[in-house]
């Protein structure tokens, strides 16, 4: 159907699709092929938590350490990992271990831990490492003379059910992934939890990532939801990477922000058919990569290198996304797209020089409305009379491109 775009069509700002994928196995040197962790060192160099010990990569060369080879490692089932330039700390159901460089040192409850049974390990602006387990976080502070750990459980007002995500703001306060409750603010005397009265999409949290203007990715068992830097929920991306139906809701692991700012989302869902990828957004759309270029489908662990290089963890190896291409944006003449009119109080038309797949509306709180639709001479028209006024998100997918738009209803 060609339709005149009355001169308001505009070529969409998109991102070269050519990026280079590189996996790698245990054919490569590969300890184990079941990763399930990733974290890179200030050097770039490549540490993977797997279920037979840790893996090191620095670009040329594999390096294991098993309880075996390395005695001081507390247990070879690694569940997480956290690399610095001096230090490496890993987290199993067994206590935690921390490598100097030379030799591991391992800490259990008998120590200071509060739980041996670790989720997820990271690092504050203070040097102190924080640690979230199965029944709250702990926190071990190398500059306390003394008792360097300080632990906090539900007894202290944490809610219960453990912590599996935990990340850092420009102030300094933590914020920590609950799957029972949301979202929870820690400033360092008070717990304060964020769930679905709050505006989240789910409160089966996964992952925390804040960008540079303060607002929080936090990365749930529905998708994403985003709060600005007030805590209140600016959107909700329940569709980064097109899987089959009925898993259209994306289940994401895992979300780290590169140094362009895009968003990464690792996403695995295992229901009818095991799924899953890696998404990224640009600002204005998601792009995904599906185990046709992955190593496998089942996404466990992301981070992101100095070179904005993406390391995907997964249960069948290790992939690598190459971003230098993708990270420079461009102009493209060969997508072309019109909404109008936005604002709108009953109806809206979408012309488009591409095939559309799939129109989803959502509202601020993510959830699927229904709109009407049907072919005119004027476009694709949507019939939103009936909807409340206020805010809408309109996910429009076509073969390669996830794109979106707010749509304001008066």
């Amino acid at each position: 159907m060609n339709v005149p775009i009355l001169g308001l069509a505009f070529s969409l700002s998109i991102v070269l699709s050519a990026q280079e994928v590189t996996n790698y196995t245990q054919a490569d040197g590969l300890l184990d092929n079941t990763i399930n962790c990733v974290s890179v060192d200030e050097e770039g160099g490549v540490w993977l938590g797997t279920n037979s010990g840790v893996s090191m990569f620095d670009g040329t060369e594999w390096i294991s350490f098993t309880m075996d080879s390395h005695p001081g490692l507390i247990d070879n089932s690694i569940r997480a990992i956290f690399a610095s330039n001096s230090s490496v700390w890993i987290g199993t159901d067994y206590g935690v271990s921390v490598y100097n460089g030379s030799s591991w040192t391992s800490y259990t409850e008998e120590d200071g831990l509060g739980d041996n049974r670790i989720n997820h390990i990271n690092q504050s602006a203070n040097g102190a490492i924080w640690f979230g387990e199965k029944d709250g976080i702990s926190i071990y502070d190398p500059t306390v003379f003394g008792d360097a750990w300080t632990s906090y459980s539900s007894s202290d007002g944490l809610p219960f059910g453990g912590i599996n995500y935990i990340n850092f703001d420009a102030s300094g306060d933590a914020w920590l992934a609950s799957s029972i409750f949301g979202l929870i603010h820690f400033d360092g005397l008070n717990f304060f939890t964020y769930n679905t009265d709050s505006g989240l999409i789910s409160n089966n949290v996964r992952s925390i990532a804040i960008d540079a203007s303060g607002n929080k990715w936090i990365g749930t068992a529905q998708g994403i939801t985003v709060f600005d830097i007030e805590n209140n929920v600016d959107v909700q991306h329940s569709i980064m990477l097109l899987l089959p139906p009925p898993d259209e809701l994306n289940p994401v692991v895992d979300v780290k922000i590169d140094g362009n700012g895009n968003v990464w989302a690792g996403i695995y869902v295992d229901y009818l058919v095991t799924v899953g990828g890696v998404a990224y957004w640009n600002g204005d759309f998601w792009t995904g990569l599906n185990e046709s270029v992955l190593v496998g489908p089942v996404v466990r662990s992301l981070d992101i290198d100095s070179e904005n290089n993406i390391w995907v963890a997964t249960s069948t190896g290790l992939s690598k996304i190459s971003t230098s291409e993708i990270s420079l944006p461009y102009f493209s003449d060969e997508f072309e797209f019109l909404l109008y009119p936005n604002p709108t109080i009953s109806e809206l038309f979408l012309v488009s020089n591409k095939d559309i797949e799939t129109l989803i509306m959502t509202n601020i709180q993510g959830k699927q409305v229904a709109i009407p639709k049907e072919n005119t001479d004027r476009g694709i028209r949507l019939d939103v009379s009936l909807l409340n006024p206020g805010f809408y998100i309109l996910d429009i997918h076509t073969e390669n491109l996830n794109l979106r738009r707010k749509v304001l209803i008066r």
